[in-house]
């Protein structure tokens, strides 16, 4: 069975839509869906173009509707631009994760990463040295409606977004938000 047609049931399943339901979307009959993920038969080039062109156009449907607080982490875990490097260390480590905003006041004015710090790695003999002394920019912010494209795209450059409603930080998105809301 050519791979494409092993993400049939895979594309249904993500977009919780039945068999059933795809065949009325796709005028397909529900038995010869069936058939189609059990890898029972290879449908016709015509009828497998037509159930991959609709799950596609569904799935892109439904993505423009997801926006960037569907998908963002609201516990956001930060540092202060006073806390020492040795802080900032263990916080990453304690919650597994690779990057974190830097704050100051309340604002957002840096962050900091397992890249930063491999980088800076001579500098962090000194523990004491506060976050300010060796923080990268600020993380980019977006609206909290944003589209899942604008997500999708800003995440190739960047490692995170902070995700701002009234102006105040509403929650987080790193890849691994992506990954885990849209498995493969």
């Amino acid at each position: 069975m050519p791979e494409e047609l092993k993400k049939i049931k895979k594309m249904r399943q993500k977009l919780g839509i039945t068999q059933a339901e795809l065949s009325k979307l796709t005028n397909v009959s529900q038995s010869m869906i069936t058939k189609i993920e059990r890898g029972k038969i290879e449908p016709s080039y015509s009828i497998a173009r037509k159930i991959l062109v609709t799950l596609e156009q569904e799935i892109k449907g439904k993505n423009k509707q997801v926006k960037a607080r569907d998908v963002c982490s609201k516990k956001i875990i930060s540092v202060k631009s006073d806390h020492t490097i040795s802080k900032a260390l263990d916080l990453m480590v304690k919650n597994a994760i690779s990057q974190m905003p830097v704050f100051k006041d309340k604002v957002l004015v840096g962050s900091v990463s397992e890249e930063l710090f491999i980088k800076k790695y001579d500098q962090l003999k000194n523990k004491q040295m506060k976050v300010e002394n060796i923080m990268d920019e600020a993380l980019p912010t977006i609206p909290e409606d944003a589209d899942i494209f604008l997500v999708n795209e800003m995440l190739r450059v960047y490692p995170a977004i902070i995700v701002i409603k009234n102006g105040m930080p509403l929650g987080i998105i790193s890849k691994t938000n992506i990954l885990q809301k849209y498995p493969l």
